[in-house]
């Protein structure tokens, strides 16, 4: 099994590498997963795909402009 802390190592290099479209990216893996029927990938990919949208909603600001 993979650890949170691993996953969240791969969400922040594929947020550096592939920046707003990392999730995209992400979402490709799985989908490259699911066609070769390797479900443990997909679930690790899909973890890696969760954490890249929590933390992209960490980043996006909120509230009204000062």
């Amino acid at each position: 099994m993979i650890s949170d802390l691993d996953i969240l190592r791969v969400a922040h290099l594929m947020m550096h590498e592939f920046g707003g479209d990392a999730e995209l990216e992400a979402a490709n893996c799985i989908d490259r997963m699911r066609g070769r029927a390797d479900w443990n990938t997909l679930l690790v990919w899909a973890r890696i795909q969760r954490t890249i949208a929590m933390l992209d909603l960490t980043k996006t600001p909120t509230g009204l402009p000062n």
